[in-house]
């Protein structure tokens, strides 16, 4: 079970939730803000700050560029029978179409780019791995998605459907529009939570984690370093598509990068406590009457 806990922020409650945040490689400010919580209407102690001084002093002070031989492998053959029910998922599938490959690869020697993990979803989420199973690894790491519903509530009143999860892979994926009976029909959206796998692609000569960070930094927890992944090359022009959020450019394709290990080394992290997420999709009927 995730633990969350409950602060007060302008005379309201919100839930936060334990986390880890790379300060040795955020901007001053950046740094100072999360170890509140990322509040504005905290301000920021002098330890604080001191505290986000040293940790960049750190990263300062380590040797120049990081070394990556050796961190991809190939996939064993225990790992077959998994591998083709993913290439059979219509999940999974798509990936290899568009060139992923199984690979194992050393989390150890990965570079960062998110700015902060939430530890405790990190623990739950390999809790039930078999550390010395690479089929079971694999199947937290590249899990073939369940077929399971999306709990829903519909209200009445509103004609609003409400459809929300901690995961932020919820989303809509699709319209449709179809007959129900002689004279109804129905239109409305499709809903999913996407299927996330541990994803490792190289960009500009430096292999970097696209996605997977809770996952990743749980087997590091468990001291599970070699994993199965997806892996794939990309291209200048294709970038590495992280979203908004994320450490600097300067920070993940500079000289001293962080690595995954980072999260958990309290010279150059911090723990934090971060408000909690919730995805929500909402698809709502409404009956309008316009003039004209």
């Amino acid at each position: 079970m995730t633990e969350v806990s409950t602060a007060e922020i302008a005379g309201q409650p919100r839930t936060v939730r334990a986390a880890r945040a790379l300060i040795g490689w955020m901007p001053p400010d950046a740094a100072a803000r999360v170890q509140v919580g990322n509040r504005a209407d905290v301000p920021a102690s002098a330890e604080i700050q001191a505290r986000a001084q040293a940790a960049r002093a750190v990263v300062a002070a380590r040797p120049s560029g990081v070394d990556q031989s050796g961190v991809l492998g190939e996939a064993p053959p225990d790992l077959a029978a998994h591998i083709a029910a993913l290439q059979a998922h219509p999940a999974g599938g798509p990936y290899f179409a568009e060139g992923w490959q199984v690979r194992l690869a050393d989390l150890r020697r990965v570079c960062a780019i998110q700015p902060h993990v939430f530890i405790d979803q990190a623990a739950d989420r390999v809790k039930a791995v078999v550390s010395d199973s690479i089929a079971s690894i694999g199947g937290v790491s590249l899990p073939v998605p369940p077929d399971v519903g999306l709990p829903a509530q519909f209200d009445h009143a509103r004609n609003v459907w409400m459809l929300n999860s901690p995961n932020p892979n919820l989303r809509i994926v699709g319209a449709f529009n179809a007959p129900v009976q002689p004279g109804i029909f129905a239109f409305g959206f499709a809903v999913t939570i996407s299927a996330s796998f541990i994803q490792v692609v190289r960009f500009q000569g430096r292999l970097f984690l696209r996605d997977g960070y809770h996952r990743s930094v749980g087997f590091l927890q468990r001291g599970v370093a070699v994993v199965p992944v997806f892996y794939r090359e990309l291209g200048q022009l294709e970038g590495l598509a992280m979203g908004a959020g994320m450490l600097p450019d300067g920070a993940y394709l500079g000289e001293r990068p962080p690595l995954l290990p980072d999260y958990l080394d309290d010279e150059v992290a911090v723990g934090v406590q971060l408000p909690a997420s919730q995805k929500m999709v909402v698809v709502h009927g409404l009956e309008m009457a316009p003039i004209g």
